[in-house]
């Protein structure tokens, strides 16, 4: 089990940059928005966190494979990530990372408490220390202490814009933390997202305050 309260370590070494994106409710329409807007050749290993029915079966890798020429995968034991792949969570099973292993096991809370997104988010700071981390279209606050965690160490946060946003809570209440590097519609993260894959130390460092922060701004 991922002890979430340790410092990031072997931040020196070269993992493959992970994009962890969070969505709920609406969040299917929006993500197919999203993979079909990202080039296939980022050089980013993008991990989705959708809130799903725990009692049946997803379709969300079926459904993000016609959107991308990037393989997709619905994680099962441990997989190693791989860049210009995509990795969703399987059913009534919750995310965490070690370097670049990932592994999903059975939640840790009980129905009504579980926030998967906060509890991947939060994994990435602690293992990785780097990254992209992402809030889409939910309903509710899961994904806010997760930014907050990514944000402090070292990692770029993107949220979709509220009033775009089909469910805004999510986005809002990321967005209330005052993590947010960039705000704004799909179509504009995803530029933004392109730019910073492109800065090595924005998806690798742990000190990407620096080295990032040209491209750090608000975008209403």
């Amino acid at each position: 089990m991922t002890d979430l309260t340790e410092k990031p370590s072997n931040s020196s070494q070269n993992f493959v940059p992970v994009c962890a994106i969070g969505a709920s409710a609406g969040g299917v329409a929006a993500l197919q928005t999203m993979f079909r807007l990202i080039a296939p050749d980022l050089g980013l290993a993008y991990v989705v966190i959708l809130h799903l029915s725990p009692d049946e079966p997803s379709a969300l890798r079926e459904i993000l494979s016609v959107c991308t020429r990037m393989p997709v995968y619905q994680i099962e034991d441990t997989p190693t990530l791989m860049a210009n792949c995509v990795y969703v969570i399987p059913p009534d099973r919750e995310l965490v990372i070690e370097g670049d292993s990932i592994a999903a096991r059975p939640f840790t809370e009980p129905r009504g408490k579980r926030a998967p997104i906060d509890m991947f988010f939060r994994s990435v700071a602690v293992a990785r220390g780097d990254g992209v981390a992402i809030v889409l279209t939910g309903a509710g606050t899961d994904g806010s202490l997760g930014v907050t965690a990514v944000k402090e160490a070292g990692g770029v946060i993107m949220v979709q814009d509220p009033a775009e946003a089909a469910f805004p809570s999510m986005p809002r209440n990321a967005i209330a933390t005052g993590a947010a590097d960039f705000v704004a519609p799909i179509a504009r993260l995803i530029e933004h997202l392109t730019e910073v894959a492109g800065s090595k130390d924005a998806v690798r460092s742990l000190d990407v305050k620096g080295s990032a922060s040209d491209l750090r701004r608000i975008v209403c």
